[in-house]
């Protein structure tokens, strides 16, 4: 221990070391006192204007100039939106770090036959360690939510059970303002689809996050930004949109900050209500017998989501602040189906199944969180977060099949009724230091969670319309985990070479009890596991035009929480939903290349390899029955390359394309025919024009496509596309902005696979509600200058498996 200590604090002074040489370090802000993040910064020598280093600013509008020689330079700052800068003369003499204090931007803007153009952030930026699609501002992002953004997002594809993957590969992890959302499947699709565009700056995709990140995310991680006020004062913003297709729905927030001189206040609150209808065809054949089943979805669902908190300063380093949000929601669905059952190479009916799933849910969440930050203004700083969660759901279903002839006669009646309460309760604590060490940096952390679920079952049968619990079907399903985490990480930028390593250490107790009503059916789980997770990247700036990145990670997907719960979600008699208590985590190694060309052409290849991968697969049981768990498959292997570019045509007229292309193939062995070796070759395009048209009207037009591919280990899946139309116009010396458009204006985005697993031949055709008129108001009022602190939790990546 005592060697290495010394071993640490040798090296610590190395770092600290400085020959005849200084740091030159300043902040770059627009007007509006805004951050300006990732501008161009390049240092030259003043004597012949060499070119001697590159830096970029980050999300605070920081840049450093570590360790430069004694001697006279200038430096320039460039960024896409505003008007170059060049400093005067600088003359380093001295050890002294040198601050040159706040730059301000001008924004660029021109005027060009009655048009006014005013340049503003590209809709997609290349950064080191992530991509960001800046959707604030535009147009066709208005009047949606943050759901149909990620489905416009480079490489992200959304399958027909809102399962999002990203380059082909699931176990992608959703972080909202930097925290894990912990909801997954259709629970996490319900609370983005709450989330308004209006209050989303940008959505962030890290491909290969460094080990400061929960390791759990083998696809990645998509960070939503929400908006926050910036500057000093205060401000309240009322947004509402309505959107109808088949159905209509609404959503209306209104968001307040305010600041005095040591603390301030911010809150939200967003209320939604709305209707949707999913039409879709299931064909199976199985065992000799034909089921030719039609379903239509419908219903209805209304909430509220708040937000609140307050931050204080407690001294010029430190600061304390505590953060509550929640959400209710309640809804109901009805799915009416006709199954028709014929047996193969006979075109005659023998008998038809009409069944009726009808639920009603109520769901409620809420999370408070406690931070404390110390940042000692000299290369030190420390962070702490507490959080506690609750999450709850009550479900009551019930579930009408009838049996009847060819000629409409009633055969048999069954009908069910489950009700299915369910809670999960999830704790953290995390704390994380970093050090700055000259042109390097040096972070560290820790984290440990609990998490406790308790799902009860109870099937009843209906006899007389009087329900009869069900003994052998009933029971409750109990799951705790605990993660204690460790990590470090080191980061250095030597001229134009950077380099980034890091490792985290997990370890897991997990323990599931199943408890059934029949004391023979009762199981238990229990596992024991650690893992080291490494992650390394690489940057290379070989001139002002060109830099280069690799990275590599290695990354697990734990199953989600209701993923391992084994009770039956019931379509209708004949087929049903399973979750597998025996679900294996799965592991993923990646390893990524990219390239950037003058700050518009990007260009990445990656390859991944993936074991014991979750996926859904339909299966048998006895002759009619057909059921859909989740299995580990052996492995997938992706290969994936993206190719985007912002391509301006004209002065009023720029386009953002990107272009990505998937492999995969998946491998698996589970007896008795039950072989899996699928591979698919699979691109996605995402287009976007943006037009500024005179009298101060904005127009977009964007679209996506995403070619056959492959969903659930077995399905191959159809093509699917869209496009989309919106128009804006701002008022009130921009006060009041009013935007309207359509999606999906040729209702397009109708999935449509089919798959052969065993002796079970599938095909699903269906559609969403998704061509839809839109329109988005939003007025600002009060002093304009206000800032509520962004503020990340640590209850983050538990959030991601609540489903």
């Amino acid at each position: 221990m005592k060697t290495k200590l010394t071993l640490f604090l040798s090296l610590f002074c190395i770092f600290n070391l400085n020959a005849q040489s200084s740091n030159l370090s300043g902040y770059i802000k627009d007007a509006s006192g805004n951050p300006v993040d990732f501008a161009n910064v390049v240092l030259y020598n003043a004597a012949d204007s060499a070119l001697i280093k590159v830096e970029y600013s980050d999300d605070k509008g920081a840049f450093t100039f570590n360790q430069i020689d004694f001697g006279t330079y200038y430096f320039e700052i460039k960024f896409l939106g505003y008007k170059d800068y060049q400093s005067e003369v600088i003359e380093l003499t001295s050890n002294d770090a040198h601050n040159l204090g706040v730059i301000t931007l001008d924004t660029q803007e021109q005027t060009i036959e009655g048009v006014v153009v005013t340049a503003k952030k590209p809709l997609l930026e290349m950064k080191p360690d992530k991509v960001v699609l800046n959707v604030e501002g535009s147009i066709n992002a208005s009047g949606s939510d943050a759901f149909t953004l990620l489905r416009q997002s480079p490489g992200v594809v959304i399958d027909n059970n809102d399962n999002i993957f990203m380059l082909g590969k699931s176990g992608l992890q959703i972080y909202i303002d930097g925290k894990p959302s912990q909801l997954a499947g259709s629970d996490l699709a319900e609370y983005l689809k709450t989330i308004p565009s209006s209050e989303i700056v940008a959505i962030e995709i890290i491909t290969n996050p460094s080990s400061k990140y929960d390791a759990e995310g083998n696809a990645g991680i998509i960070n939503i930004k929400l908006r926050r006020d910036k500057s000093l004062g205060s401000k309240t913003t009322i947004n509402s949109s309505f959107s109808i297709g088949q159905r209509a729905r609404t959503n209306t927030t209104v968001r307040s900050t305010y600041k005095a001189k040591k603390w301030n206040v911010f809150g939200s609150v967003s209320a939604y209500r709305g209707e949707d209808i999913d039409p879709f065809n299931l064909y199976r054949e199985q065992s000799g017998l034909i089921f030719d089943q039609t379903n239509v979805g419908e219903g209805g669902w209304k909430g509220i989501n708040y937000r609140t908190g307050m931050d204080f300063l407690v001294s010029e380093k430190s600061t304390f602040g505590i953060l509550f949000n929640g959400s209710t929601r309640t809804g109901t669905w009805d799915q009416n189906s006709r199954s028709d059952i014929s047996t193969v190479g006979n075109s005659y009916i023998d008998s038809s199944l009409i069944a009726s799933a009808n639920s009603t849910w109520d769901k409620g969440d809420w999370n408070i969180n406690t931070n404390y930050k110390y940042d000692n203004k000299d290369g030190f700083s420390l962070n702490l977060d507490l959080d506690y969660g609750t999450y709850n759901r009550d479900d009551i279903e019930t579930q009408p099949n009838e049996y009847v002839d060819p000629d409409g006669n009633s055969l048999a009646i069954i009908e069910y009724r489950s009700e299915t309460p369910n809670k999960i309760d999830i704790a953290t604590a995390k704390i994380d230091i970093e050090k700055n060490l000259g042109s390097a940096t040096f972070s560290a952390g820790l984290k440990y969670s609990d998490v406790t679920t308790d799902n009860m079952f109870g099937f009843y049968q209906l006899v007389d319309d009087i329900p009869v619990l069900d003994i052998e079907q009933s029971n409750d399903f109990k799951y705790i985990e605990r993660v204690s985490a460790a990590y470090v990480n080191y980061g250095a930028q030597y001229n134009s070479f950077g380099i980034q390593a890091g490792l985290r250490v997990e370890h897991t107790e997990s323990n599931g009890i199943l408890t059934a009503l029949i004391p023979s059916n009762n199981e238990e789980v229990n596992r024991s596991y650690t893992d080291l997770f490494p992650s390394f990247g690489m940057t290379f700036q070989l001139n002002q035009k060109n830099t280069f990145q690799l990275n590599y990670s290695r990354r697990l997907n734990r199953p989600n929480y209701q993923d391992l719960n084994p009770f039956r979600s019931r379509l209708d008699e004949l087929t049903f939903e399973q979750g597998n208590p025996f679900l294996n985590p799965e592991y993923a190694q990646s390893i990524q290349l990219s390239h950037s060309w003058n700050y518009k052409l990007n260009t990445s290849i990656s390859y991944s390899r993936t074991t014991d991968l979750i996926t859904r697969i339909t299966d048998t049981t006895e002759v009619t029955s057909a059921y859909i768990t989740w299995l580990n498959l052996a492995e997938q292997e992706a290969y994936s390359i993206n190719v985007s570019a912002p391509i301006p045509i004209t002065d009023w007229w720029n386009t953002y394309t990107s272009l990505t292309g998937v492999h995969t193939h998946n491998k698996s062995d589970f007896g008795e025919g039950k072989r899996i070796d699928l591979s698919a070759t699979t691109f996605n395009v995402y287009a976007q024009h943006s037009f500024q048209l005179p009298k101060g009207i904005g127009m977009e037009i964007s679209g996506w496509y995403n070619s056959p591919s492959i969903w659930g280990g077995t399905f191959e899946m159809d093509p699917i596309w869209s496009l989309n139309f919106g128009l804006q116009k701002k008022f009130m010396e921009d006060k009041l902005t009013v935007r309207m458009g359509v999606d999906d204006i040729f209702l397009s985005t109708r999935f449509k696979g089919t798959s052969v697993f065993g002796d079970l031949n599938l095909k699903v055709d269906g559609r969403n509600d998704s061509r839809r008129f839109k329109i988005n108001v939003a007025y600002s009022f009060g002093n304009q200058n206000v800032k509520a602190r962004k503020r990340d939790t640590g209850l983050e990546d538990e959030k991601n498996r609540i489903n």
